[in-house]
């Protein structure tokens, strides 16, 4: 038998992969643990119920993830606009390295269960916001200190971020609906415009 610890990590990690793949309201506790290789007594012991474990595991993604990933593409040693290269540069990546793992684009799981329970789940729709709105965070430091060092001319970094972010949202769901990760390519041009600056990401070097 598995350690608990294991048990738990695959619990987790069950999960993700469920929400991602598919959708959170057709992955029963029944057929998560199936997926972890878990007893669903086992599953009880760690977590009080099915909204308790996906929150778990968006906190587990974004802490062993996304974060790490997002303070590397933003770090403070890249110019500012550099960081938001970078970002679309590793977007059009990670969806290029999904379609050729699962053979179809998923999109991003915090769109997904976002977009899908909305206030169904008021405890989940509000962890979903606080990542998101974290998510964006990276984007309106970048954009404030562009501002700062006088390379763009942006009256609300925050505003201005919030518009880029939600560009990210619909691009990433395109590219889910029509299983075309070129939907999240063609942002540069758009960023672009937004910002009033000339963005170059290096996406003709982005191989899957």
């Amino acid at each position: 038998m598995s350690a608990p610890a294991s048990a738990r990590f695959r619990l987790l990690e069950a999960m993700i992969g469920a929400i991602w793949e598919s959708s959170y309201g057709t992955s029963s506790v029944e057929r998560i643990c199936e997926r972890a290789d878990v007893r669903k007594g086992s599953f009880y012991h760690f977590f009080k119920s099915k909204t308790a474990l996906a929150i778990a595991a968006l906190d587990h993604l974004w802490e062993t993830e996304s974060r790490p990933n997002l303070d590397r593409i933003f770090s403070h040693s890249q110019p500012p606009l550099s960081r938001i290269e970078r970002l679309l540069e590793h977007g059009y990546r990670k969806t290029l390295e999904c379609r050729a793992e699962h053979g179809r684009v998923l999109g991003c799981p915090y769109f997904n269960i976002g977009a899908e329970i909305a206030s169904a789940e008021p405890e989940l729709a509000a962890k979903v916001r606080e990542i998101l709105d974290a998510f964006q965070g990276y984007l309106e430091a970048a954009l404030r200190d562009a501002r700062d060092a006088g390379v763009v001319d942006i009256r609300s970094p925050d505003e201005t971020a919030a518009c880029l972010f939600s560009m990210l949202e619909g691009a990433s769901t395109q590219a889910r609906i029509h299983n075309d990760p070129e939907r999240v390519r063609h942002f540069a041009d758009a960023f672009s415009r937004v910002i009033g600056a000339e963005l170059n990401p290096d996406l003709e070097e982005v191989v899957a």
